[in-house]
């Protein structure tokens, strides 16, 4: 056997085993993607334009007393998908699992969301006590 042929030959395997170690790199990523949840941007999400939580609770009529305003206030500076998910916990009493699925999101990304909404209220409101 020439050196040429030699050279042709190692370059023939390596060419073919890197081929191979490229599709099997992108199955494995396409099988990892599908798993993952589909995210959506918050724009394409259909959310309410009134507050129903504020509205329910008598907020907008003036019927809270001073600490329940001081609580609807923080509520009302919440990031909007914050504000929807204590809705859908607290007030329309779905579950992590049946909100994840409704805003189309991941079920530990509401439990994030539900733990940081719950500790800016109570951040505030303690400010609030201290004024």
């Amino acid at each position: 056997m020439s050196p040429t042929s030699t050279k042709d030959e190692l370059r023939g395997r390596f060419t073919r085993w890197i081929v191979i170690t490229a599709q099997n790199a992108q199955k494995n990523y396409l099988r990892i993607e599908d798993k993952r949840p589909k995210t959506v941007s918050i724009d394409e999400i259909d959310l309410p334009v009134t507050d129903t939580l504020m509205s329910e609770a008598g907020a907008i009529s003036g019927s809270f007393d001073f600490a329940e305003q001081h609580l609807a206030d923080a509520f009302r500076e919440l990031p909007l998908m914050r504000r929807r998910i204590l809705e859908l916990l607290f007030v329309d009493e779905l579950s992590p699992t049946e909100i994840a699925q409704k805003l189309h999101c991941s079920v530990q990304h509401v439990y994030n969301q539900r733990s940081l909404a719950i500790k800016r209220l109570r951040e505030r409101l303690i400010k609030e006590r201290e004024k």
